[in-house]
Order: C-alpha cells, then sequence, then structure tokens
C-alpha cells in the first residue's frame, strides 16, 4: 500500500486544522539550504537573502537595513525584530526596551551561527518564539563575512571533518574581521562601529563561532567580554549571572552540556588548567566592555555534526534571548550605571590608576572539565604518545583561567592632546565613535609625555601588521598647544576605550598597531629615544 507523504509527516504539511490554527504555513523559501540539504549542505549569501526576503514578505514586524556593501559589491541585510515595529535609533530609544544584536559567520568557515540565527528568526517571527519580541528589540546579521561565506572550498574547516562539505574561509580578503576591533582597518568594522554600535547602541552583543578543534565534551562554550580596563560591573553580571542561568536552562530543557570557552594540552593528562583565548579589545566581545555594554562569545564544538552544531547555536541563541525577554530591564541600567561612572575615573585629582597590560589568572572556584578522554602509550621508541578515546568524562579540580589581571598600570588623565599633523588619529577615534575637538586657541597644561626608548616588535604578524611594544618612561611637564590641535576629553562614557587606544604602553593601543612606528624610526634614526606625540592632560594653566 502506497503511504502519502503527508500522512506520514503530518506536522511538517499542517495537515490537520489543529495545526493550521496554531501554527503558520512556512513556505519553502524560508527553509535554510542546511534544512533543506539534510545538513550536507551550508548557504551561500545570495540563499540568506532569500530566506530574509522570504520571511520578510509576510510580516510588518521586521525591518532591513545595509549593514555595508562588501569589497566584491554583497549588500549585507541589517535586520530589526520589533513589535510593533520599529525603523528608527530613536524610535528604539523611546521604547526604552534593551536593544540585543546578534551576528553569526564573522569567521567565514563557521557556518553553524548563520544557519542557528536564520532559525531563530523564523522562531520569532512564526514560530514559539513569538513573545520574546513583547520586551525587547532585537537585531541580526546572520552573514557578518559575505565575502568570506561565498569563497567555498571542500575542507576549509578540517576540524569539521567534512561537515557540511563546503564552507567559506576564514578571513575577508586575507584579513581576520576578529582581531580589527582597535585597528578599524577593514569596511566591516567600520561598518559595524556606525551602523550598529554607534546608530542602534546595543546592550548585549552576541558573537556566533565555532572552536578550531579542541576535544572538550562540551556542545557549546562561551566567555563573556573579559573586563580589562573596562568597568568590571558588566563583565560580572555577564559571566556570574547571565550565562550560568542560560546553561542551566539548556541543560535542563535541552539536555546539552555547554560550559566555559578555553583550551587545555592533552598531553598534560588529566589536564589540571583550562585556558580562555587572549583579553585583547581587538575582539570585538571584548571591545563592547570597554563600551561599557555586555557581549558574548558563542563557539560551537567542530567536531559535532553540522546539524548538532546548528541545534547547539540555535538554543543558545533562544535562551539567551528569554533570558533577555525577563531581565534585559536589569541589564540595561546596569549599562547605564557605567557609563555615569566611566567619566568620573580621569577627574580624580591624583588621576586614577587603570590597567594597559594584563596576565590570565584563574577564577577562584575550579571547575569539573567535561573532556574525551585521552589514553597515554610508550611507542617503540619508548616515548609517551597519547590517543584520544571515544569516552567523555569529567575531571575534578581544573583551574579555570577566565580572568585577567593588570600586569602594568597607567593614570587616566582629564584629556588627550596631540599637534593637528596627526590628523590620521583623530579620524581613527572618530571611527571608534570617540568625540575628538579641535582647539580654537592655545592652552598651556600640565601632565605627562611619555619618552620612547625602544620599539619592540612581535615575532609573528597579525592582519598585515608586526606589532610594537614600546618602552620607555613618563615624564611631568608643561606644554603649549595651539589651535587645530586635537582634543580628547575624557568626560564621557568611552573613556575606557579612549585610555586603552591612546596609551602607549597599552598592549592593543594604536601604538601596538603602528600608528607611530614612522615617527618613531624618523626620530630615533638621530637620536636614543622619540617622544610620543599623545599628551596626558592633569591640569590647565
Amino acid at each position: 500500500m502506497k503511504l502519502s507523504l503527508a500522512f506520514l509527516v503530518p506536522a511538517l504539511f499542517f495537515s490537520s486544522a489543529r495545526a493550521a490554527e496554531n501554527q503558520p504555513f512556512l513556505s519553502e523559501a524560508m527553509i535554510t539550504m542546511a534544512e533543506r540539504s539534510n545538513y550536507e549542505m551550508t548557504s551561500t549569501f545570495a540563499q540568506v537573502v532569500n530566506v530574509v526576503e522570504a520571511m520578510q514578505q509576510s510580516t510588518h514586524r521586521m525591518h532591513r537595513e545595509t549593514l555595508l556593501v562588501t569589497a566584491e559589491g554583497r549588500d549585507v541585510p541589517l535586520l530589526v525584530l520589533a513589535d510593533p515595529p520599529i525603523t528608527t535609533p530613536s524610535q528604539a530609544r523611546a521604547s526604552g526596551k534593551p536593544v540585543i544584536y546578534i551576528q553569526g559567520n564573522i569567521h567565514g568557515g563557521e557556518v553553524e551561527g548563520k544557519e542557528a540565527a536564520l532559525i531563530a528568526m523564523r522562531d520569532i517571527l512564526y514560530g514559539d518564539k513569538q513573545h520574546l519580541l513583547e520586551k525587547q528589540i532585537l537585531i541580526f546579521v546572520p552573514v557578518y563575512n559575505a565575502d568570506g561565506n561565498d569563497a567555498m572550498s571542500e575542507n576549509s574547516r578540517p576540524s569539521q571533518e567534512l561537515s557540511p562539505a563546503r564552507t567559506g574561509t576564514r578571513t575577508a580578503h586575507g584579513y581576520d574581521l576578529n582581531r580589527d576591533g582597535m585597528a578599524v582597518e577593514t569596511p566591516e568594522t567600520r561598518a559595524l562601529y556606525q551602523n550598529v554600535l554607534q546608530r542602534w547602541d546595543p546592550d548585549l552583543l552576541v558573537d556566533l563561532h565555532t572552536t578550531n578543534g579542541t576535544w572538550h565534551g562540551y556542545s557549546l562554550t562561551y566567555a563573556p567580554a573579559y573586563a580589562t580596563a573596562g568597568d568590571a560591573a558588566t563583565s560580572d553580571y555577564t559571566s556570574q549571572i547571565m550565562l550560568p542561568a542560560i546553561r542551566d536552562a539548556v541543560k535542563a530543557k535541552f539536555n546539552l552540556d555547554i560550559g566555559w570557552y578555553g583550551g587545555f594540552d592533552y598531553r598534560d593528562w588529566p589536564p589540571t588548567e583550562l585556558r580562555t583565548y587572549h583579553h585583547a579589545p581587538r575582539y570585538l566581545t571584548n571591545n563592547m566592555g570597554l563600551r561599557n555594554r555586555m557581549a558574548i562569545l558563542s563557539e560551537t564544538f567542530a567536531h559535532d555534526r553540522f546539524y548538532k552544531r546548528v541545534h547547539a547555536a540555535n538554543v543558545f541563541i533562544e535562551e539567551i534571548l528569554e533570558y533577555t525577554h525577563i531581565h534585559g530591564d536589569e541589564m540595561r541600567r546596569i549599562n547605564r550605571e557605567a557609563d555615569a561612572r566611566v567619566p568620573f575615573r580621569g577627574q580624580q585629582a591624583s588621576g586614577f590608576q587603570n590597567g594597559v597590560q594584563f596576565e590570565m589568572v584563574p577564577l577562584e572556584e575550579p571547575l569539573n572539565l567535561l573532556s574525551y578522554k585521552y589514553i597515554p602509550y610508550t611507542n617503540d621508541n619508548g616515548e609517551t604518545e597519547f590517543v584520544r578515546s571515544s569516552e567523555i568524562v569529567e575531571i575534578a579540580g581544573v583551574l579555570n583561567y577566565n580572568r585577567f589581571e593588570a600586569t602594568t598600570t597607567a593614570r587616566m588623565p582629564q584629556a588627550y592632546v596631540f599637534p593637528v599633523e596627526f590628523a590620521g588619529i583623530a579620524e581613527k577615534l572618530r571611527q571608534h565613535g570617540i568625540t575628538v575637538e579641535t582647539l580654537e586657541e592655545e592652552i598651556r597644561v600640565t601632565g605627562e609625555v611619555y619618552r620612547v626608548f625602544e620599539v619592540a616588535k612581535q615575532s609573528f604578524e597579525q592582519n598585515g601588521h608586526r606589532n610594537s611594544l614600546l618602552r620607555g618612561r613618563f615624564d611631568e611637564v608643561e606644554r603649549l598647544f595651539g589651535a587645530g590641535d586635537y582634543y580628547v576629553p575624557m568626560d564621557n562614557r568611552l573613556a575606557n576605550l579612549i585610555f586603552y587606544l591612546l596609551e602607549p604602553e597599552s598592549d592593543d593601543g594604536l601604538a601596538y598597531w603602528n600608528f607611530f612606528d614612522e615617527l618613531f624610526a624618523s626620530e630615533m634614526f638621530e637620536d636614543t629615544s622619540a617622544i610620543y606625540p599623545v599628551f596626558k592632560i592633569f591640569a590647565h594653566k
């Protein structure tokens, strides 16, 4: 007897009257390429846009803007979901609702977030997650690195084991977009800052990734925006309150284990330490901490099959939004309280000491780490080697290196000032959304100047840079600056970001990114030292 497909899977085709009443019919165009291909393929940029356009046709609750037009001409969609509809930032501010921003595919080969974001949007607009628009405004950029996404090839992500068969490249035209948070050298980062962070001012950024290969035992790992020079309250809330609650909800509802992001050396089995990634604000999640906003890094497990990774990312997105649906007002309050605190740091008479270089340290409480078990054995040469088993084990008492402490500090000034010939520095600060004034008349100030004795170079290259680490000393002096020179006040909420960018010894500032190297090379060619051109003001005469 031949059975119809509708009889076998009535829910898919909404054959019953009850299903039709409770759930709208989804067109084929709303189904992602990952779903339609049985998770053998991931979506091209055009296929992402097709799904977005199909969803938009049947709802008034999604507003589309352009994040940017890429180097290869792709018009990257930025999607604002709200009920009632929101089409401008002024409407968003007037609503009083928190704004949550979710982006996928910053690394073009890490495709799970892209697919999961589309599925989450569909659930929110047409499925059982429609309540998530009652108290918050959601912004999605499913495919952030559009050009990298479409540079597809086989085995571009070996740790994903050809699941899906073809994926994009990590970079955008050779540039890692998730190392550009301070240098701001790509159109994608400039667009993010201008069209999302400055325009919509989200309270939370969620950045969706996939790990590079550590064989831990979690479906997904996470990290907050690490607290370095920023106000610690936003990071502490994310790591100590929000993420544990989301972790527990994911376990209770879906029986998925998620936990802290990090890596360990299996050759020292069993591991005693889990270590996270670098604290630097070149990473976009960490950059948010300097802006007094919350952020979450999401990393699905590379060695799971594609459909499992998409499921884990989708579950994580939707449980984050369930949390922000309930606690969004609290998050918004914590962010705004940090906005109010930060400007007073540099106005203290003695100058507030803030960190410019940091080291990774463990949290007070060790964790029980889930990991695939490794078995040591002796090879024919008498050397110890390891083979990974198929068993997941729990290892108690592992030190959790997921915090940073300052190793070098500097005084926060009332303002920074630098000469008119450094117009490029002024423009770079403005790209970050920082206010840069131009002096209309000369001023005499007292403060600190930094004398550079050595420009040490990193041994490796990133994004075309061999980064610089300055060594020198601060001297207290009095200086005269004239009309046309640039003045950067610190009495605003981005004071911590200004500080990290402009301090000469910062481990991720503009000096680190080589913006002053030509000056140093010229001055130190004839002398043993050079003067860092950005002056720190502690008092006006």
